[in-house]
């Protein structure tokens, strides 16, 4: 088995969140209009409730994370049992 790719990616060499191709102009722009209704919602807010909205966005974030990563996780299983399946060579 050629484990080259495993090799690099374990010790570092890959790095496969730099290759990530959501950094559109489309993106640009709803990130842009998050950061907008977001302070303009922390202007309107007392000094007390801006710690909450605070921790909301981050308990949020955290959150998709961890959406993102079993997503990750389970397309990874998926790709490798299809690439086992393809390389199934069956007596005949």
């Amino acid at each position: 088995m050629n484990d080259k790719t495993i090799r690099a990616l374990y010790l570092g060499k890959i790095h496969p969140e730099k290759t990530r191709g959501y950094k559109t102009e489309k993106y640009t722009k709803h990130l842009e209009e998050f950061s907008r209704l977001y302070d303009d919602i922390k202007a309107v807010l007392p000094k007390e409730s801006r710690a909450t909205l605070e921790t909301m966005i981050e308990e949020y974030n955290v959150s998709q994370g961890e959406v993102i990563i079993d997503a990750f996780v389970k397309g990874f299983e998926l790709g490798m049992r299809m690439t086992a399946e393809g390389l199934y060579i069956a007596d005949e």
